[in-house]
């Protein structure tokens, strides 16, 4: 109809007074119900049992009656006397069977089939019985028996009905008072529910309208209790809340710590810059740095000196972007100067809309970058920071900030390797992060299809010219034969974390191929590299041991290659876990011999069997390289002295093995 309006079909939630009111009336009426079946069910075991008394006095009779009759012979007095008992209101049946279980007398409606089962078993064992029949009558069956033996059996049916109480009339007053007592309870709990819950209703709206508008209009409650102070909370709450919310706005979009614009404002403005310079056909540069010395810096400072360093590097950042902004882009850095922002805990960002080229893009980087390089002072230290750079332009390295900024970091990771330590991206940055993934994707099917194989590159005895051991490389063989160069995926490895199940997979191959050359009569040492990931796990000597045992080769046929570098990471470290592989027979050797920081400290404190020359020292002695010679003559009198066998690398040509 035309005059009512919709919001009258609209069904409302039911409110929590009325839940509560609803609630509080089904408890009563439950509590009422359990009421009225505990009594049923007393008044019904109560009538079974005087039902059973009943059965058993009426048995009894036409058993003390039966018992002279029948051993007097006398059919005819337990005939009447049976059919006297019979005529009770209570009686259903009574039958009397001599000792045989032939039917002497039968008196009532009719006789139940149990009757006979139940006779035929007391005449067995003379022993009394009783049965609870389908429609509720009870059967009692009793022996007859005088001090000559059994006579006979009586069997009595009883009536259910028979010995049960007015019950109605018993729980009349009961119900009467339950009814009164619903009838009186039920509407005063509703009533009292509902008038103690509504200011809670009120309250429930006021939320509801809060969280449908984010606003509301003040509650008022007069109560005097703790929904007036729930209320003023509310009141106190949502005031707090709208001053918060305008805080939040306020701040949302700047790092508190620098004041400078956060990660989100920052893409909001690398996103409204590539819609200008696609519509002006400029340029636009995204500029990300990092400090490379940072993170070890703040790791030694306390909060409040770390907040104030990073406001520091903050306004020498921020400056530094004013300056090259106003050298490189001169009249545009005054209509639109550049944005500096920090994007991660240690990472900054600049944004230099409205370039001409990318060469002035570059040229803006480059002097930034210099500028970022230079060393400062701070509570009396000296500081250099290493200011890396990536670079990536938009429109041309994306369409969206995301994109930008994503190649951004491509950028600034091969910065790192640069040595201008700054790198603009190219399409082949991101074809290497590409090739890089796959990459590690296939190494990882690799592994578990078990495509990586140790080849063994055999060790001369220079003296007797026989290959006394042999140390294992690592091979990828793909199910096509083709075989990848080590060069290519050990980097990638390293840089993936692979490192450590490839040197796992070619330690347990090099150890199997031992075991068996040594079964085969060949005495031949194996020699495997140890990664630094290998080295840093605490159950090292532990899992290679392990490997070891399974392979089924003595320790002593095993020599493991570690270099200076990882070997002087911890030293005292290092002898825990060399420690146990040394006692218990395994070999080490100190690889890459020379080219670190540390040599003689590592001989010194660690328990080495071999140096291993570099092949960089042995490949000069062929370009008559005096420096070269004379180190090799050093290692190679150390070794001497100290007792330690030597392995020259790379010996290839005949000159290096005559020397």
């Amino acid at each position: 109809m035309p005059g009512i309006g919709t919001s009258n079909l609209v069904r409302r939630p039911m409110s929590l007074a009325t839940r509560a009111s609803l609630f509080a009336t089904g408890l009563l009426a439950l509590t009422a119900a359990v009421c009225a079946a505990t009594v049923a069910f007393g008044f019904e075991s109560e009538s079974r049992r005087h039902q059973a008394t009943g059965a058993h006095e009426v048995a009894a009779r036409v058993v003390t009656f039966g018992t002279e009759a029948l051993r007097e012979g006398d059919l005819e007095r337990v005939s009447s006397n049976a059919a006297r008992m019979a005529t009770r209101s209570e009686v259903h049946s009574v039958t009397v069977r001599d000792a045989h279980g032939r039917l002497l007398t039968s008196h009532g409606e009719r006789v139940f089939a149990e009757e006979r089962a139940m006779a035929r078993q007391t005449l067995a064992d003379q022993q009394p019985r009783q049965a609870r029949l389908s429609g509720g009558e009870l059967l009692m069956v009793e022996p007859i028996r005088d001090q000559a033996g059994l006579l006979g059996v009586a069997a009595v049916t009883i009536r259910p009905q028979g010995f049960r109480y007015d019950a109605m009339l018993a729980l009349a007053p009961f119900f009467l008072w339950l009814s009164c007592l619903a009838l009186i309870a039920i509407p005063l709990t509703g009533y009292f529910v509902r008038r103690a819950l509504a200011p809670l209703d009120t309250l429930t709206q006021f939320a509801a309208r809060v969280a449908e508008r984010g606003e509301a209009s003040p509650i008022t409650l007069h109560t005097g209790d703790e929904f007036e102070t729930l209320a003023k909370a509310f009141n106190q709450m949502i005031g707090r809340l709208d001053a918060s919310m305008r805080k939040i706005q306020q701040i949302a979009f700047v790092d508190p710590v620098t004041a400078l614009p956060n990660q989100q404002r920052f893409v909001r403005e690398v996103d409204y810059c590539i819609l200008q310079a696609e519509q002006n056909e400029e340029v636009a540069a995204v500029l990300l740095f990092e400090f490379q010395s940072l993170p070890r810096l703040m790791q030694t400072l306390d909060p409040e000196a770390a907040r104030e360093l990073m406001r520091l590097i903050a306004e020498r950042f921020t400056g530094a972007v004013r300056t090259v902004d106003r050298l490189v882009r001169v009249h545009k850095a005054q209509e639109r100067p550049a944005i500096v922002a920090r994007i991660g805990a240690h990472d900054f960002a600049a944004l230099a809309p409205r370039l001409a080229s990318t060469a002035e893009a570059a040229r803006f980087a480059q002097n930034l970058n210099g500028a970022l390089d230079q060393s400062f002072d701070w509570r009396g230290h000296r500081l250099s920071l290493g200011a890396i750079c990536g670079v990536a332009l938009a429109p041309r390295d994306g369409k969206d900030a995301d994109a930008v900024i994503r190649h951004a970091r491509m950028a600034l990771g091969a910065a790192q390797s640069a040595p201008a330590r700054l790198k603009v991206f190219t399409p082949s940055l991101d074809r290497a992060a590409v090739s890089r993934l796959t990459l590690e994707r296939e190494m990882r099917a690799a592994l578990e299809q078990n495509e990586f194989r140790a080849y063994f590159q055999p060790k001369i005895n220079l003296i007797t010219g026989r290959i006394e051991s042999a140390e294992a490389l690592a091979r990828w063989v793909r199910p096509d034969r083709t075989i990848i160069s080590p060069g290519r995926f050990i980097p990638a490895a390293e840089e993936s974390g692979l490192i450590e199940p490839l040197s796992n997979a070619i330690l347990r191959e090099s150890c199997w191929k031992a075991a068996a050359w040594l079964r085969a009569g060949l005495r031949t040492k194996v020699a495997v590299n140890v990664s630094a990931l290998q080295f840093r796990n605490e159950r090292f000597a532990e899992h290679v041991l392990g490997i070891v045992k399974h392979a089924g080769l003595p320790p002593s046929q095993l020599e493991l290659e570690i270099t200076e570098t990882i070997a002087m990471e911890d030293p005292e470290r290092a002898l825990r876990l060399i420690e146990p592989l040394r006692s218990a027979g395994v070999r080490f050797a100190i690889d890459d011999f020379g080219c670190g920081h540390s040599s003689l400290a590592a001989l010194s404190k660690l328990p080495f069997d071999v140096i291993k020359i570099d092949q960089q020292f042995v490949r000069a002695l062929t370009d008559n390289d005096p420096q070269a010679a004379a180190i090799i003559e050093m290692i190679l009198a150390l070794a001497k002295t100290l007792g330690l066998g030597v392995v020259a690398e790379g010996v290839e040509k005949r000159e290096q093995p005559s020397f």
